[in-house]
């Protein structure tokens, strides 16, 4: 049975805009970092420090381990993105962004592997988690300005 043909008046079917991965992944490393830096400052003052400290440590692992992927997909969905436009622009920033709050993240872990794991936190190394959560602030800004000059 052969189906109807649609009048040349009607409307063409809405498109369907493409579910992009990056900003669904970057969840994963935005959630265990912040989480992270809240376990540091409750390890100053908790009566068994040692659980916070060992779950922030672990929390950093696995964003830094998130990040990798998320950046990969961002990268891979940053590819049509046509060089010297605004998007394009704004990618390359983002890109620095990102790379730099994955070094600093990397040097968190490496801090940590120095201090003592059954004791609070060190206050340096909180004051360098919180400055790390504030650079993926601004990360998350521009990645989010992305978008906007993509539409």
């Amino acid at each position: 049975m052969e189906m109807p043909s649609q009048p040349e008046s009607a409307t063409p079917p809405a498109r369907r805009r493409k579910v992009l991965l990056h900003p669904l992944l970057v969840t994963v490393p935005i959630g265990c970092w912040m989480a992270s830096a809240v376990f540091d400052v409750a390890s100053r003052s908790a009566d068994r420090p040692a659980e916070f400290t060992t779950a922030s440590t672990w929390l950093v692992v696995i964003g830094l381990l998130a990040a990798v992927i998320a950046g990969l997909a961002g990268f891979v969905e940053s590819l049509p993105i046509p060089v010297g436009t605004v998007a394009h622009r704004r990618f390359v920033v983002h890109l620095m962004f990102a790379g730099a709050v994955l070094v600093l993240y990397m040097l968190d872990y490496l801090m940590r592997l120095g201090a003592p794991p059954d004791r609070p936190v060190p206050a340096g190394l909180v004051v360098f988690s919180l400055v790390n959560a504030a650079v993926l602030v601004v990360t998350m800004g521009t990645g989010a300005a992305i978008r906007a000059a993509s539409r």
